[in-house]
């Protein structure tokens, strides 16, 4: 016997579980709010939790008419109810879905990676032809290639949507040892993306981070220096949102299979989709203003009619100079370890935001770090810790991208309602639609000082391995 914890911070389920060629999920533990200390061992019937699953569609990249595409969104959660041990946590430490209903898929060939999914880049053959988003059967330990379908053996459903955190037994070569989380990170997003192989430059890692996902209230959301895992930069907001998929009205079915010793256990619930009107697109801002100390001061947005409240997302690449370092540790694409660094903001209305100055991630609580280190910051950090710099330092490089949605969406998410089994996922129209922006960089040249006013510009394509981006974000496992 042994145990394994997987999801974010505070919405895990700690499970006791055995192995005997499936993983077996019966027994549910939860954890305490700082994901670490255990409670005492509580046995469960996981088809008592709750199953969760609203549609809608997908305006996507909108703003762009070269990058503009329509889709699919899907919004599903599988709870802890009341009599379980973490109301509201995760149900499962692995489950196999399908989906159903009368979408039309795309015939986009996806190339598997070691866990059989096929996610980020396309369908399977099969799936088109019986108009179904299915998952490989946890097969016996060890099996390897594993049989490809769209969501392979490392998603399930989980307490904020459908992600690659099931625990399987099954490892590729070079991968996870077997009985471990395939990945801390959510998928990279838009899901059968036909540009995942050469790297969309507007493809993102649904990560929620501080301000607005901030569990432990400490400021800097999962990277608080209390110990969480390397991997876990931030927490999954629950979106799962397929490009090319053409939804129809009509009702669709989610099926979640849960292997156990004995036999396997089903769950299902359904959806309706009432209407394919998209909503409109929706901008990211032209132009930002640092404050000269870390943060920005300026930042405009404009939430488009149908839309009730949004996600800025702001991605620190760190510096693109040679040698150079940022000073909070971010580091982008390019570099020998990738580790973006997530914010969010969560907006109801148009209106100038700002990022405060010192939300970066820390090694210990009492630390502080600035957000966005600025040429000076990263300039200084690299002289006195890098090696082979000299001169001057560009600031950290970020994208702003803007999700809107038509429903509560930071409300369904476990960071506003932890112990809500069955959160609202649907607007006031019945289903849930998202509108998601392109993702402009913005750059701080080297030497400048003081709050400057950035021009956003276009991000280069960069081609990331297939492995590496199904873990969530480009170039890191996780560990």
């Amino acid at each position: 016997m042994r145990t394994s914890t997987i999801g974010i911070k505070g919405f895990a389920a700690r499970s006791t579980f055995f192995s005997r060629g499936a993983i077996v999920a019966l027994a549910l533990a939860g954890c305490s709010s700082s994901g670490s200390t255990p409670q005492g061992v509580t046995s469960v019937n996981p088809v008592q939790g709750k199953l969760q699953l609203a549609v809608g569609t997908a305006n996507i990249f909108g703003d762009d008419n070269s990058a503009k595409a329509a889709g699919f969104n899907v919004v599903a959660t599988f709870r802890q109810v009341s009599g379980q041990q973490t109301v509201g946590a995760s149900e499962t430490l692995v489950n196999t879905p399908s989906l159903t209903g009368p979408f039309k898929l795309p015939a986009l060939d996806g190339v598997p990676d070691d866990y059989g999914s096929t996610l980020l880049s396309g369908t399977t053959a099969s799936e088109v032809a019986n108009s179904a988003i299915t998952a490989t059967a946890q097969p016996p330990a060890g099996t390897y290639p594993v049989t490809p379908s769209s969501f392979g053996v490392s998603n399930g459903v989980y307490s904020a949507g459908i992600e690659p955190f099931n625990t399987t037994v099954v490892g590729g070569p070079g991968e996870l040892p077997a009985g471990q989380p395939v990945s801390y990170a959510p998928n990279m997003l838009p899901l059968y993306d036909p540009l995942s192989s050469a790297g969309d430059p507007n493809a993102f890692v649904p990560f929620g981070g501080p301000p607005a996902f901030d569990f432990n209230g400490t400021g800097r959301g999962t990277r608080d220096g209390l110990g969480e895992p390397s991997a876990e930069l931030g927490i999954e907001e629950g979106l799962d949102v397929f490009q090319g998929v053409v939804p129809r009205t009509g009702t669709y079915t989610l099926d979640v299979v849960i292997p156990t010793l004995s036999a396997n256990l089903n769950v299902s619930t359904t959806a309706s989709l009432h209407s394919t009107a998209l909503l409109p697109a929706i901008i990211p801002p032209a132009t930002v203003t640092t404050d000269g100390n870390g943060g920005l001061k300026s930042i405009p947005i404009v939430v488009p009619a149908g839309v009730t409240e949004a996600f800025v997302q702001i991605t620190d690449l760190g510096p693109t100079v040679d040698n150079a370092l940022s000073c909070n540790g971010s580091a982008g694409p390019d570099a020998d370890t990738p580790l973006p660094t997530y914010y969010t903001l969560r907006v109801t209305a148009s209106g100038t935001y700002t990022l405060a100055d010192a939300l970066g991630p820390v090694a210990k609580p009492s630390a502080t770090n600035p957000s966005l280190c600025t040429p000076a910051q990263n300039t200084a950090y690299s002289l006195a810790n890098g090696t082979g710099f000299s001169g001057q330092s560009d600031g950290d490089q970020f994208t702003v991208q803007v999700i809107g949605f038509d429903y509560p969406a930071y409300a369904a998410s476990p960071i506003d309602e932890l112990g809500n089994p069955a959160p609202v996922l649907t607007g006031p129209n019945g289903q849930s639609d998202v509108t998601i922006s392109t993702a402009p960089l913005f750059s701080q040249p080297a030497g400048t000082t003081g709050p400057q006013p950035l021009a956003r510009h276009a991000r280069i394509l960069r081609k990331h391995s297939h492995r590496a981006r199904s873990n969530g974000f480009p170039g890191r496992r996780p560990s």
